[in-house]
Parts: C-alpha cells; sequence; structure tokens
C-alpha cells in the first residue's frame, strides 16, 4: 500500500546561542512530535487527532529510518526518514509525504516535527510575519509572565489584536498566525538575537494554507517554533507537504528576508506595476453614499471637491466607495450608478473630470461579500447558491451594521472556487473600466484567512479549501483579461499578503502596522517595553517593490502619521467616510463627538483625536503636501529604490527615540537615510553608511539644511550619499 512518508533532511550544522554551541539538529530528534487530523467524509463533525506520542504502534527502527502501520488502528503507515540534506545551506529542511489509504476519511492537517527546546536568552525576540512586520520582546513576556503568576488577568495585559496570549493550561505564551492572510503576510519568521538567530519559513512554493505556530515556555525559556499544514488528501491520494526550513543566521535580521526573497523570486514573480502605480503619491478614500441612504458626495462632486480636495494634498488617485445604488456595505454585488445621483452618465462625467485635472480613479468592489437583505434577483437565485458553506452546513457569513438609524446587513461569503463568482468578478471590473476607472480595488481579499467549504453545487469537491489559491487565481484572471481590455488597468485589494503580489497592483493597507499606531504604541520598539512591538519595515524590506497605501481612517494625517508614512514608504491614504468628515476636508471644521452620534462601526473619539493631533487644519495640510512632494521629489530614492531599513545604517543619536531607515538606487550609486525624531525634543545624530560619503541633507518643511543639523521633534532629515 501507499505509505505516509515523513523525510527529514539534516545537515550537520551550528548555531551560536549566547556562548555555546548547539546543532540544531539535537532539537529535530527521531522522537519528535507530530500529529495528523483526519476528518470523516460521511459526517465532517467528527475527526480524529493522530500522533505519534499516542504510541499505538510501536516504530520498527533500520537506520535512520522509523516505520509506523496502522496509525491510530487505521489504514495509515508512516515512515520517517532522517537523511542528510546538500540543499539546505546549512540548515534543516523537514519535509513530508502522506499516502491516505484509510477509506471514509479525509487527511485535514499535518503539523511537525518543529523546532523546540531553544532556549531563549533575555534580550531576545522573535519576529513574526503579522501584518507588516512585529517583534515579540522575551524580557517583557517574561515580565508579564511574573504578573500573571501574581494573579493578574493575562487578558488586561495582552491585546488579541496582536495575538501573543497566554494559554493558562500549559503556561506558555503562543500565536497560530494564518497563512495567507493579513495575520501572516509572509512565510518566515525569525529567532532574534543581538548577533544571529534562526531563521524559520515554510518554502511552500503553492503559497498553501497554513498555521505558523510559536511558543515560548517562561518558566524553561523553551522556544517552539513551527507550521500546521491544512489540507484536503482525500482516500488513495498523495500530498507532498510543503518543506520547513530552519537555519541560523550570523548578523542580522535582514539575512533572513534575503533568504526568503531568493527563495520566493525563484518560485514566482511580482507584478510589472503600470507606471501611474509606482509613482503614486496615493490615495483620497471617498465614500459617496453611506449604508443608511445618507449622500456623503455626489457624483457631480467627483471632478470638483473631491479632485480639488486631493490636489490641495497632493494626493494623485481617488477611491470611490459607495458608489453604487445601495450605497456602501448595501445591495452586494449590485454596484449601479444610483439615478437619485444622476446615474450612469453623471459618475462617468464626474470620473472624466477628476482624470481631466490629472487624477486617476479606482472603483470599490467587494470581493466577496453577498448581500442577504436585498439584493434584486442576485441573491435569491445566485447568492445563496455561490456562498460558502461551512462543515455544520451553515452559510458563512458576516454583518455589518453602520448606523443606528439603518438595519443590520447580513452578508453570505461567495465561494472562489465556484466559476459563478469568478465570472462575476471580471464582470464587474468590466463595468468599472467602461465607467472610465483606472482600476478595481476587491475588498477584503487579502484580509480573511482561507477556509473549507462543503457546499456540494460548487463544482469543487467537498470539502476544499477556498480563499486560497482560488482567491489568487481569480484576481489573478481578472488582471489577465482586463490588461488585454486596457494595459493601464490595475487590480487591487484589502489587505497584505505577499501571495498576490503576482496578481495586485497595489494593496490597500488593512492590517497591522499599515493601520497608524498610536504614538505611544510605536515607541515601545525603541525602549523595548511592549510584549508585542511594531517592526513595520519587515514586509517592505523584503518586498520594496509592493505599493501599498497606510491606512487612516480620518480626514486629516497628523504630523507623525506622516512621518510614518514616509519612513516605511507607503503610499498615504485620507479617508472621507461621513458628513462631518466632508466639512473638514472642504471647510476645514474640526467636528464634534455629536456629529457622529448616528455611526456604529467607527470610533469618532479616535477620528477626532487624528484631527486635534494634526493641529490647525490649515498648516497641516501644509505639511500633508510638503510631506508627499517631499516623497515625490526623491521618489528615485524612496520610490523606485532599493528600500534597506536600517541594514547598513550606522546611526548614533542623543535620544533613544530615533531611527533611520535607508534607499539605495539600484546600481549603487546613490543613498539616502531617512533620520526619524520619533521624540518630542530637538536631538543631535550622525549617520553614516559603509563605502559611502554624506553629501547633503533635505527636509520636507525646512530650506537651507546643512549636514550636522540638529533634527527638530517630529522632524525628519534625508541625508544623501554618494559612492566614495
Amino acid at each position: 500500500m501507499e505509505r505516509l512518508c515523513l523525510r527529514l533532511l539534516l545537515v550537520a550544522m551550528v548555531l551560536m546561542m549566547s556562548c555555546t554551541s548547539l546543532p540544531l539538529s539535537e532539537y529535530i530528534t527521531p522522537d519528535a512530535e507530530w500529529s495528523m487530523v483526519i476528518e470523516s467524509l460521511d459526517d465532517p463533525q467528527q475527526s480524529v487527532t493522530i500522533k505519534n506520542s499516542d504510541a499505538t504502534t510501536v516504530a520498527e527502527q533500520k537506520g535512520n529510518t522509523l516505520h509506523y502501520e496502522n496509525l491510530g488502528g487505521r489504514d495509515i503507515d508512516l515512515t520517517l526518514a532522517y537523511v542528510d540534506s546538500k540543499t539546505c545551506d546549512g540548515g534543516v529542511e523537514v519535509l513530508a509525504t502522506i499516502a491516505n489509504n484509510e477509506q471514509g476519511w479525509m487527511v485535514r492537517s499535518f503539523e511537525g516535527p518543529s523546532l523546540t527546546g531553544l532556549k531563549a536568552g533575555v534580550e531576545d525576540a522573535i519576529l513574526i510575519p503579522l501584518g507588516t512586520g512585529f517583534r515579540i520582546s522575551i524580557k517583557e513576556s517574561l515580565a508579564i509572565a511574573d504578573k500573571i503568576k501574581n494573579g493578574e488577568n493575562p487578558a488586561k495585559l495582552l491585546s488579541k489584536k496582536l495575538k501573543w496570549a497566554w494559554n493558562s493550561e500549559l503556561s506558555h505564551f503562543e500565536c497560530s498566525l494564518a497563512y495567507p492572510s493579513q495575520h501572516c503576510t509572509m512565510q518566515w519568521g525569525a529567532l532574534q538575537r543581538k548577533k544571529g538567530g534562526v531563521y524559520f519559513a515554510s518554502h511552500d512554493e503553492e503559497f498553501s494554507y497554513k498555521y505558523m505556530n510559536i511558543a515560548f515556555n517562561p518558566l524553561t525559556r523553551d522556544v517552539h517554533l513551527g507550521f500546521r499544514y491544512m489540507l484536503e488528501c482525500f482516500p488513495g491520494e498523495k500530498v507532498e507537504v510543503a518543506p520547513t526550513v530552519f537555519k541560523p543566521y550570523k548578523d542580522e535580521w535582514y539575512e533572513c528576508a534575503d533568504t526568503y526573497r531568493k527563495w520566493y523570486l525563484s518560485h514566482r514573480t511580482i507584478i510589472d506595476r503600470p507606471e501611474w502605480v509606482k509613482n503614486c503619491r496615493g490615495w483620497l478614500l471617498a465614500i459617496l453614499k453611506q449604508q443608511n441612504d445618507e449622500v456623503i458626495v455626489p457624483y457631480e462632486e467627483i471632478g470638483g471637491l473631491l479632485a480639488d480636495a486631493a490636489e490641495e494634498r497632493g494626493i494623485d488617485i481617488l477611491g470611490l466607495f459607495g458608489r453604487g445604488i445601495g450605497g456602501h456595505d448595501r445591495f452586494y454585488p449590485d454596484y449601479r450608478p444610483d439615478p437619485k445621483m444622476g446615474g450612469e452618465a453623471a459618475i462617468k462625467k464626474g470620473i472624466a473630470e477628476a482624470k481631466a485635472k490629472g487624477k486617476r480613479v479606482v472603483l470599490y468592489t467587494n470581493g466577496q461579500l453577498l448581500d442577504m437583505n436585498e439584493t434584486p434577483q442576485y441573491w435569491p437565485d445566485t447568492g445563496r447558491v455561490v456562498t460558502v458553506r461551512q462543515r455544520d452546513g451553515k452559510m458563512w457569513q458576516q454583518t455589518y451594521h453602520k448606523y443606528d438609524s439603518a438595519p443590520a446587513r447580513h452578508f453570505g461569503l461567495a465561494c472562489h472556487s465556484c466559476n459563478i463568482w469568478r465570472e462575476k468578478m471580471l464582470s464587474l471590473a468590466k463595468e468599472a473600466n467602461d465607467l472610465g476607472a483606472d482600476g478595481i480595488l476587491y475588498d477584503q481579499l487579502a484580509v480573511f484567512s482561507p477556509a473549507y467549504c462543503y457546499n456540494p453545487n460548487h463544482g469543487h469537491r467537498v470539502p476544499t479549501i477556498v480563499y486560497g489559491a482560488d482567491r489568487l487565481d481569480n484576481m489573478a484572471y481578472v488582471q489577465r483579461e482586463m490588461s488585454k481590455i486596457n494595459p493601464e488597468f490595475v487590480v487591487m485589494t484589502e489587505g497584505l499578503a505577499d501571495y498576490e503580489l503576482n496578481a495586485v497592483g497595489m494593496f490597500h493597507g488593512y492590517c497591522r502596522g499599515a493601520n497608524v499606531p498610536a504614538k505611544s504604541d510605536f515607541k515601545s520598539r525603541f525602549d523595548d517595553k511592549g510584549a508585542v512591538q511594531y517592526y513595520t519595515e519587515m514586509f517592505h524590506y523584503t518586498f520594496p517593490e509592493n505599493v501599498m497605501t497606510m491606512r487612516m481612517t480620518s480626514p486629516s494625517n497628523s504630523r507623525f502619521s506622516m512621518n510614518y508614512n514616509l519612513a516605511f514608504g507607503f503610499r498615504n491614504e485620507l479617508e472621507l467616510r461621513y458628513a462631518a468628515d466632508r466639512d473638514y476636508l472642504q471647510y476645514k471644521k474640526v467636528p464634534r463627538i455629536e456629529d457622529y452620534v448616528n455611526v456604529r462601526t467607527v470610533s469618532s473619539r479616535k477620528i477626532i483625536r487624528e484631527m486635534e493631533e494634526s493641529g490647525d487644519p490649515v498648516a497641516s495640510v501644509k505639511y500633508y503636501k510638503q510631506a508627499l512632494d517631499f516623497q515625490q521629489k526623491h521618489a528615485e530614492l524612496m520610490k523606485q529604490g532599493r528600500y534597506l531599513a536600517g541594514n547598513g545604517v550606522k546611526l548614533n543619536a542623543s535620544s533613544q527615540y530615533v531611527m533611520a531607515n535607508g534607499w539605495m538606487t539600484h546600481n549603487g550609486d546613490k543613498l539616502g537615510v531617512l533620520v526619524w525624531n520619533v521624540s518630542d525634543e530637538e536631538v543631535t545624530y550622525d549617520v553614516a553608511y559603509k563605502g559611502y560619503k554624506a553629501t547633503a541633507v533635505y527636509a520636507p518643511d525646512k530650506e537651507g539644511v546643512t549636514l550636522g543639523d540638529t533634527l527638530g521633534a517630529q522632524s525628519l532629515h534625508l541625508v544623501m550619499f554618494e559612492k566614495r
């Protein structure tokens, strides 16, 4: 019979840990823990977990091979083979082949063997690809563990949004990040030490559904690193599970990003974006009509109010949300122009007027939501058929309730493995192009994790993994077809996930790190005060070609937000969502909390706080444009160059709250280092880069800056270098 084989490819290699040399192979041994989950095809609610620690059979060992039979009393065999690797460049590679011969059962997941038992030092950290990147502090985790031991509530000490959770049963910290989604945007992470550490990754060329699992025991200081692969291996089938790689690195985490990038580019290309996307400044996101039928911006003002407000701030794209007959989050997927707002002729005219003023226009479309309340004909005739069915047979749903004055809207989630939805996505893109738009945003399609669909009416087998390869295939399909019609047309989506870089021209930033953090939260990365700290440069360093907006759900951006935008290579985003936002945008009138009293799904206090932190609206708009003009003036580096983050940059400053990120031209002749003073005090600094000589310095809001000048509070200097 076919066998389930696990081939562990190990090489002799050494990891420097503190002052002791330890081979990684000591942490993946013949008895290393592994597990699989099998699911009944007759009753999806019934599943069984099989582990090697269950000892249901005794392994037969021959040399470096372990052989099991009838695991868990079922017709599943397991062969573990430990083989020296010559292809892993000094690391440990874990491979698995699953062959399922258990009739009536599907293998649903496989986990391990993982790297277990590494000891973390107090100064160590773990880098995780949550959003744009985060750093888990071992020191702060130990401090929180002490508080938990003293009776404090873990929920009050740890943010659910940042995923680092306390498992009270096992008395350890853990996180499980679902890939591909906004929660796990890449397939690599790192155990980071003062110098060197361990790179861990899934080198999965299919970029398939999986969980990155990390745990830390504060008592023993053991670190666990590994992956759980989600599968659909049916009876009589064999599945090659993707390689899991563990590899030591010598110096800084940039080596890990370089390793992953090199592997990535050997298996996947990054889409060649139109020049207007590569050089774009950002967008003004405007909701024209809201869920409660309130018109915020009529079609006739697209080329007036919106285009002029964008021009005043230096923005060159308009993102039109709530543009259909139902408004925002209503009637999907019906986006017919609203006759009450002038209909098709009016929106076409508005778009044309905006483009005549030099603006590009992208139209909103939700990539998955189907209104279950009112979608004339679509829901009763098609939507209920297209919707994903869960394990228990229920429809996969989301609810959005935005106004007290309007009822909640309930949506089914379309199955991307259903051809009906694939063709609907393409037809919506064609409609956007016909209206004169330069692109389409499929909302949410890099946000949520994959899932299993149990709907038997979609033309796929049951169950099948959806919102994985199918989601990407659909966007790539739309991009290919639209390129034939309009080579300048761009497909966008919300969220972030590296597996979509071959199909998505620009990401609408919605993930941790792309949503501007509170300044106090961000500063924890400098003084090591938070258990999970922003490491925003992690994604952009790995993929500097990526074009992504920085999310700010406000009609203003504070000085901190604008500087954050420039430091990490984002494109700017400004949002007009509510009537009070419009007053700020048009009349520079700061609203009151009472102006948002009817709004349910947004924190009016957060919106107002951003406007208050922006200060005088006139001065705020001035710096807004200065910052974007500055980014554009130095586009050769800050948009088209290779983003270095802090790699190779040597910074000395009079405050710990100063950071320096670099860009280099692709020929290496020029280098720019952006020095950002995050503090509220003036600082002195010195910045250097080996092999380069500083020649000049520039600021977005100050003329005549010279080398050696002090850097003001909440200010930027771009130090220019040339090769020696």
